[in-house]
Order: C-alpha cells, then structure tokens, then sequence
C-alpha cells in the first residue's frame, strides 16, 4: 500500500449490538444538565430508523462542548440567584450564609463562582427570590 494514498472514512457501520446498517453523519441531540438543556448537532454512525447509533473518538468533542456550555450558565444562573435573593431581602453575605447554609462563606464563594449551592439550597434561594416573606417563616422556624 502507498503511503500517499488516503482511503475515505467509512461511510458505513453495522451496528455491535442491533446489527442495524450505520451511516456516518449528523443528528441533532439534546443534552440536559441542572433543567438547562441544548441541542446541537452530533457527528456518528446513526440508523435510518432514528434509534441509537455509535458515537466514537473525536465525535464526543461536540457533546463535551455542548456540557460546558450548560455547565458555565448554570455556574452564572447561580451566581446571579444569590445576589438577587440577597438584593431583595437585603441580607448581606454572611447572613445569608449562615441563615440557609450554616456556614459563614457560601455566599460569597457563590456569588464569585467558586462554589455551586447544592440543589435543595438553589431551590431554597429561588422560592426567596420569587417571595421574599418566606424569609420570615425561616427566621421564626
């Protein structure tokens, strides 16, 4: 075989586990990660009747883009749901922390990015947001 010569990449597969025929090509996915969801298109052997395919090498570049991506907004989503709670019950950072986490830096470290509040707290630091008399019920106990 001459080294000059460059044979196409397959066009075609069978697939390892349905035997169904594979064609190389594109498909539309969605990805979720936190309630965000995108949509982009994936590279991959993919079957006629729209089930799964083969999704190999290289081709997992586009949904490790699309999982940054989700992840970076929701980093964002975070950090603007902080200082919003905090704008509209006007606590200051520490009082937020210590009232919805325990600890005396979370909202700090979340209102910077360098730290995620774990789901239930998210939730929490939503319902605040969207009613903030609900702070009273969780001083009182």
């Amino acid at each position: 075989m001459r080294d000059d010569v460059k044979f196409p990449y397959a066009e075609t597969t069978i697939h390892p586990e349905t035997g169904a025929l594979l064609t190389r090509g594109e498909r539309p996915q969605t990805i979720t990660y936190m309630g965000l969801s995108r949509t982009f298109m994936a590279s991959g052997w993919w079957p006629e009747d729209g089930d799964d395919g083969i999704v190999a090498g290289s081709d997992h570049d586009a949904f490790d883009a699309a999982l940054d991506e989700l992840k970076a907004e929701y980093a964002a989503n975070m950090r603007a749901l902080a200082k919003d709670m905090r704008r509209k019950t006007r606590l200051t950072q520490k009082e937020a922390s210590q009232l919805l986490t325990g600890s005396p830096n979370s909202f700090s470290k979340y209102e910077r990015g360098e730290a995620l509040p774990s789901w239930p707290t998210a939730l929490l630091m939503k319902l605040i947001a969207d009613d903030p008399k609900l702070l009273e019920k969780i001083r009182n106990g």
